[in-house]
């Protein structure tokens, strides 16, 4: 009985040193380490399918996934054109889309994965197993030598394991086609024609309605821009205008500043705000062309206008003090108070400016002028204001507000 405890005794103590020796020899420290050699298998690859059994025509998703050999010392590179969704071919089911997903990377190896959407119409298959086809992925191995270069290695071909799939049944047994008919009845087509002649008339219509307000905004277009003499064209804007009366009422300010008040002066400050009282009474101006050597007469502004200010001409207004006199009297302030307040700036400088220009007396009232001037340009920064585009938008729409809610209220 001692032998054989001892004989136990010294057989695990020879196995003991040839383990710790065995272990010395492949440890990774060790200076006469192996290298790590590459796997058996380059390239490795498995189906999973989202289901077991499906249904005739029901899709489902078939997984393709594989893991390549791609390390330092060599790369696996499969052909991966016959695996694409677009190209791949499983019969007998029917490859109705799919989609790549990105590759995954270890120290050794690569993965990449396809899926893949499909389907099986076949009335042989009902209650029985289908078999995904076994497929064959060529590949090739590049083994890495010194200086970057690779060295390409035999082709190969690695095939996949077949897959099975359980179909059930999803029409009776004595059906002919296991296709879907359309569900449109001879009601439903004739309420798509109906739906399609009534758009078609609903689109003539608005078309037509499109071409008259077309025709309608051309011929209204001709005629604001229809020739009608040299003193009847619009050549300029009222902004335009209004921002040239406002420079010329700052020169003449300079300049009576310097020489004081003289009948010229005076002219030139009225004949600005003649302008001006035209266009606070809704009065047309009369433009004309200076590039025919048309000269300057009294009463007329001259300006630059048009693109690139290359437009020469000659501005004059037809208002009078007792016309401006007249529109106060009318409106009574119902015009609103910054109105009324224009409209008397304007008959007032009007007044003393024209009596200043062609009075007789030689010494002028040069505070008064200069108020007049003052309140002149006053009265011309309100007009710029009304006459910009967007003021003049809004005060269209809210007098034909006001106008239809007249119409209502009269009813």
């Amino acid at each position: 009985m001692r032998n054989g405890w001892w004989i136990l005794a010294t057989a695990a103590m020879v196995a003991g040193a040839l383990t710790a020796g065995l272990g010395a020899q492949t440890s990774p420290g060790s200076p006469g380490a192996a290298p790590d050699n590459v796997e058996a298998d380059p390239i490795r690859c498995w189906w999973r399918t989202s289901v077991s059994a499906v249904r005739v025509g029901e899709p489902f998703t078939l997984v393709l996934t594989c893991a390549i050999v791609d390390n330092e010392t060599s790369a696996v590179v499969p052909d991966q054109s016959r695996l694409e969704p677009s190209a791949m071919q499983l019969p007998p089911f029917e490859v109705i889309g799919g989609q790549r997903s990105p590759d995954l990377r270890s120290d050794q190896r690569r993965f990449f994965q396809y899926q893949y959407t499909l389907r099986i119409i076949n009335q042989e298959l009902f209650g029985k197993d289908a078999h995904i086809p076994s497929i064959q992925v060529n590949y090739h191995v590049d083994s890495r030598v010194a200086r970057g270069e690779a060295v390409r290695g035999r082709d190969r071909t690695y095939i996949l394991p077949t897959e099975s799939i359980r179909v059930l049944s999803l029409v009776p047994i004595d059906a002919s086609d296991i296709r879907d008919t359309p569900s449109w009845t001879f009601d439903d087509i004739e309420a798509q024609r109906f739906r399609a002649r009534v758009f078609f008339v609903v689109g003539g219509v608005l078309f037509a309605a499109a071409a008259l307000v077309l025709l309608a905004a051309v011929i209204r277009f001709a005629r604001k821009y229809r020739e009608e003499g040299a003193a009847g064209r619009a050549l300029v804007s009222n902004g335009a205008i209004l921002g040239a009366a406002r420079r010329e009422l700052s020169a003449v300010g300079r300049a009576s500043g310097q020489e004081g008040w003289n009948h010229e002066l005076a002219g030139r400050a009225a004949a600005v705000l003649r302008i001006a009282g035209s266009m606070a009474l809704s009065q047309r101006l009369g433009q004309m062309a200076a590039n025919n050597g048309a000269v300057r007469q009294d009463g007329q502004l001259f300006m630059r206008g048009g693109v690139l200010r290359g437009r020469k001409v000659l501005v004059s207004g037809s208002a009078t003090s007792s016309a401006l006199l007249r529109e106060i009297a009318r409106t009574n302030g119902s015009a609103g108070a910054g109105r009324q307040q224009c409209l008397e700036q304007l008959q007032e400088g009007l007044t003393r400016f024209t009596a200043a220009q062609f009075g007789r007396e030689e010494k002028l009232d040069d505070a008064a002028l200069t108020e007049s001037l003052r309140d002149g340009s006053a009265a011309l920064g309100r007009l710029r204001f009304e006459h910009r585009w967007v003021v003049r938008k809004l005060k269209g729409a809210m007098r034909i507000a006001a106008e239809l809610g007249n119409r209502v209220w009269s009813r």
